[in-house]
């Protein structure tokens, strides 16, 4: 049977109860979380249905432990809050034991804690930016190692030196530049060109003017989803950027190239697969997909395909479905899939090819070049692993550590994460450097029986003291924890110890010299051979400088966010925002009928403001109308700036007769507000309309529009007055062209 056929009657999965035993006793769960709404579900659905024809690959072989797969189906919707609570009624509500999904990196961040926190594993299938490494996610995409930097390695190899970057406005694409950046500056090659744009961007025409004039030989596209047919096409409507093997793109599918109506021939991509590439393990797999969904298959579509063959191997291995066996299992399991032999490294990433293709405009891509071989993943762009100037050392300090405290690749790795952050944010090779003079790890143990401690000469050095300075223990380890801290290391500490457990965290220290630094804390409880509690020991890794650059993203992330939604001169929502806001508070007014009322207004003569006075004082008299505004209005009200002097109050729950008393309130508090320059007292009006939810006036269009009508007649009856909407306005309104 056809998987599209198979759960056509259930989309959503098979609900489960919490009862997880009872259930897995007849049936094995799994949690299949991508888009299938919004601006990704073009990119998402296919990974659905590719994870669909695994299952019942899987399924036909036998299921898993002799017990059949079930997939349990949720929709991300596109955003990154509804991918993390679906992940959880995932793994609370339905049981699973395993999930597959996410393609933004975004959203795997918001279902990275819900994992973290559930002991579960996510399947991550998509190329990504590498500044993670999780022990509950396994990332099956390429890293950056494996499909940018070959990317530009081929582009330069041809002659490229002029490089311009288009991408969505998130983690993934702006990281991608600072390593396109990093490899350019050391050659003759350079960046001349870079913007980037929110996932529901259509309209890109406003750069291609700049694109142009930069004059680039390559232009490196990232921008994610649907948002990717814009821009190819509206690329084309310029010549000079519309040149055949201009465009290399590194997140668009041929699922997305087979939709453009002009201009596919002739595009450039890099991924880890074609389904044009010569392989007979993947003969099935493509004629299956194409059959059943009349699609081309992706890189994407092919990992989550060969992600959910690779999970059920291991568990089929070791007789076990429980996440944290797994876990244990993942270095050095492969399978035979699709993408060649899909194999699991010690960081949980996996071995992938890189293919740079041409689009023939037949749907297919002729493959331009190839790597030698798999390319072993690279996390924070991980400096080699035989370049480590302080291998042998960490080495020597572990040595003397029991061999169960922890396995040299992931100390390894856990190096490279912090020294690679260093790189991605870093300029140039110097600051790596430095960064690595700074790494050092300690290492601890005490025997609970004999009292007896040791202290590794790093772990003195990291809190700043000579070598044996004084006799190791737990209470002189905790005195050098900052205050905030210090009281929970102390009960987590003790608390591993009751519960045999040992820890994993991350605190502050402050060394002797008073530097704060932030550490990383390995712990592991070993027992005697009667099963009671013998001892403790742990590392101590300084993370700083990853701490610092990863708390330096999340802020760069929150004020582009921040940019995007205000306007600037006046803090207030800007259109977009604003209007994205009030369609929302609409559709809420229409589900549990309230009324809603919407107030414009515009500042009086504002032209001659600006012609007696100049633009800043005109600044200022917005900003003190703005302020005045504020000060009236609830929480729940929604204030934003249409355009130029015109601003518009969004009222939930407030019916006609209320937004007329604030709007006369507002009126009279702007009359009475002065603007105060250095030499002149300014006082100006406002004239406002006000319309409400009704009729054909529903939505943020048509209110929009007859409040618009009612503030004209304000304006045309004198002025510095309120204006509410009538019949006639309505009309109008809901005759007009939307784009009017």
């Amino acid at each position: 049977m056809g998987y599209s056929r198979r759960w056509q009657n259930d989309p959503h999965g098979v609900g489960f109860s919490r009862r997880a035993r009872q259930i897995m006793s007849t049936f094995i769960p799994i949690g299949i979380l991508h888009s299938q709404s919004g601006p990704m579900a073009i990119e998402e659905q296919p990974l659905v249905d590719a994870a669909l024809l695994a299952v019942d690959t899987i399924n036909d072989r036998g299921g898993v432990l002799g017990r059949e797969v079930r997939p349990v189906i949720a929709d991300g919707a596109s955003d990154d809050a509804t991918f993390a609570t679906e992940a959880q009624k995932l793994i609370r509500d339905h049981g699973v034991c395993a999930l597959f999904g996410c393609w933004t990196s975004s959203s795997r961040k918001a279902v990275l804690p819900v994992v973290e926190r559930e002991d579960s594993l996510l399947w991550y299938p998509v190329q990504y930016e590498g500044l993670e490494q999780s022990r509950n996610i396994v990332y099956t995409g390429s890293c950056m190692n494996q499909q940018i930097a070959p990317a530009v390695e081929w582009a330069l190899s041809m002659g490229r030196r002029r490089i311009a970057f288009v991408g969505s406005d998130y983690v993934f694409p702006r990281t991608a530049n600072k390593l396109v950046a990093s490899m350019l500056a050391a050659t003759d090659a350079r960046l001349v060109y870079e913007s980037y744009h929110p996932l529901t961007c259509r309209d890109f025409t406003s750069i291609l003017p700049s694109l142009r004039a930069s004059r680039p030989d390559l232009i490196i596209n990232t921008i994610n989803g649907i948002g990717n047919i814009s821009l190819l096409e509206q690329l084309q409507s310029v010549p000079e950027l519309a040149k055949p093997d201009l465009v290399c793109s590194l997140s668009c599918t041929e699922n997305l190239f087979s939709r453009l109506s002009k201009g596919a021939e002739g595009q450039l991509a890099c991924w880890g697969y074609f389904a044009s590439a010569d392989s007979r393990t993947d003969m099935d797999f493509v004629s299956r997909f194409r059959s059943e969904k009349d699609q081309i298959p992706s890189d994407p579509t092919a990992t989550a395909y060969s992600q959910i063959l690779l999970w059920a191997s291991i568990a089929s291995r070791i007789e076990s479905i429980v996440p944290a066996d797994v876990r244990a299992n993942l270095a050095g399991s492969a399978v035979e899939s699709p993408l060649g032999r899909l194999e699991i490294q010690d960081n949980q990433h996996v071995l992938r090819s890189a293919l740079i293709g041409r689009n023939n405009g037949q749907g297919q891509f002729d493959i331009l070049w190839q790597s030698d071989g798999p390319i072993p993943p690279l996390p924070w762009f991980g400096v080699t692993e035989t370049e480590l100037p302080y291998k042998e050392l960490i080495f020597q300090v572990l040595s003397d550590l029991p061999e169960d405290i922890t396995i040299q690749a992931r100390l390894e790795s856990e190096i490279a994460t912090r020294q690679e952050m260093a790189v991605a944010m870093a300029k140039n090779q110097s600051r790596l450097e430095e960064t690595e003079k700074i790494a050092r790890i300690g290492a601890f143990e005490r025997n609970l029986k004999t009292g007896e401690g040791y202290w590794s000469d790093m772990l003195f050095q990291l809190l700043g003291h000579a070598p044996g300075a004084f006799i190791p223990s737990l209470e002189a380890l905790e005195s050098h924890f900052v205050e905030e801290d210090r009281a929970d290391f102390h009960q987590t500490f003790y608390a591993s110890l009751i519960d045999g457990k040992g820890l994993d965290h991350q605190w502050r220290i402050q060394r002797a010299d008073g530097a704060i630094r932030y550490v990383q804390i390995h712990s592991a409880i070993l027992r005697d051979n009667e099963g009671n509690i013998d001892r403790y020991h742990g590392t101590v890794m300084d993370i700083t400088e990853r701490a610092l650059a990863e708390e330096a993203l999340r802020l760069s992330e929150r004020e582009m966010r921040l940019l995007a939604e205000t306007d600037g001169l006046t803090g207030i929502f800007n259109r977009r925002k604003f209007l994205e806001l009030t369609t929302r508070e609409i559709e809420r007014s229409k589900r549990y009928p309230s009324p809603f009322t919407l107030i414009m207004f515009d500042v009086d003569r504002f032209k001659a403001i600006n012609d007696t006075y100049g633009h800043n004082v005109g600044d200022l008299v917005l900003q003190n109308i703005v302020e005045c505004t504020r000060q009236l209005i609830r929480d729940v009200d929604i204030l934003g700036r249409i355009g130029g002097e015109e601003f518009a109050l969004a009222l939930p729950q407030t019916d006609l007769d209320g937004a007329g008393v604030l709007a006369e309130r507002i009126r009279s508090a702007v009359e009475e507000c002065e603007t105060i320059t250095h030499d002149t007292k300014l006082s100006c009006t406002i004239s406002l309309g006000v319309a409400e939810l009704k009729g054909c006036a529903e939505d943020v269009d048509s209110i929009l529009k007859a409040a618009d009508l009612a503030l004209y007649r304000a304006k045309n009856t004198g002025r510095n007055r309120v204006e509410f909407m009538v019949g006639s306005d309505l009309d109008v309104a809901c005759t007009l062209d939307p784009a009017t």
